[in-house]
């Protein structure tokens, strides 16, 4: 996985006297989601992630306050501020992310491409860049 990969996608929103409306749909949305999770009360101080979905595809919207994803390849690291309701953030499978910095009001919502399978998590940095390694190797 390169880490130009991982990129902003600008949702379609309009804005009226109502409110905003933003959407993310195919084909914006570069996969079909098969599930859809939600982050909020994140207490101060605490982190998520520390892991790789091997194979899920992943994108994230700060829907209400703000976060940080540092993300990874294993040799390449970035780090994005979401707090923007009307953007979100693509994470290929295999991308290790932490996300921390949590707003108090932060909630988080994110759309995948699979269902959550447990054994198809990477949570040991030193597995996932062994892993990293071979597919080069392979590649």
């Amino acid at each position: 996985m390169q880490l130009s990969e991982v990129r902003w996608i600008e949702l379609d929103h309009t804005t009226d006297v109502r409110g905003t409306l933003a959407v993310l749909e195919r084909p914006t949305l570069p996969f079909a989601a098969a599930r859809i999770f939600c982050m909020r009360q994140v207490p101060d101080g605490h982190e998520r992630g520390g892991h790789a979905h091997r194979y899920t595809q992943q994108c994230a919207v700060a829907v209400a306050g703000a976060v940080r994803f540092d993300v990874s390849n294993g040799e390449q690291h970035a780090t994005f501020l979401l707090d923007d309701p009307n953007r979100a953030l693509y994470l290929p499978a295999m991308t290790w992310v932490r996300l921390h910095d949590f707003s108090r009001d932060a909630v988080v919502l994110v759309l995948c491409d699979t269902v959550y399978e447990p054994a198809h998590v990477v949570r040991s940095w030193d597995e996932y860049r062994r892993l990293q390694r071979e597919t080069i190797a392979v590649g």
